[in-house]
């Protein structure tokens, strides 16, 4: 997650592709905003929160099995629930 000043109001769009984990090899989080979206403190940064993820899991999920979407659905919520001004 971005440090509070990181945050940029005016830093809308797509999240970043850091965000989703594509260049840790796995996508952990694949939210799409509407292009009309309005992030509440800008678009969040998830490099940090991957990187740890990524270092520190104990449990690798089998792409598309029951846990991997749970995960994957979970994190997306978190984008949505948080970050979106008016879902």
């Amino acid at each position: 997650m971005a440090l509070y000043g990181e945050l940029n109001v005016k830093d809308q769009g797509p999240l970043s592709e850091e965000s989703s984990g594509k260049p840790f090899g796995e996508v952990i989080r694949d939210y799409e905003a509407l292009p009309n979206t309005q992030w509440r403190f800008g678009k969040p940064n998830y490099a940090r929160v991957n990187k740890m993820y990524f270092d520190n899991r104990s449990k690798v999920h089998p792409e598309g099995s029951l846990e991997s979407v749970v995960s994957k659905v979970v994190k997306n919520w978190e984008v949505e629930s948080h970050h979106i001004a008016d879902p």
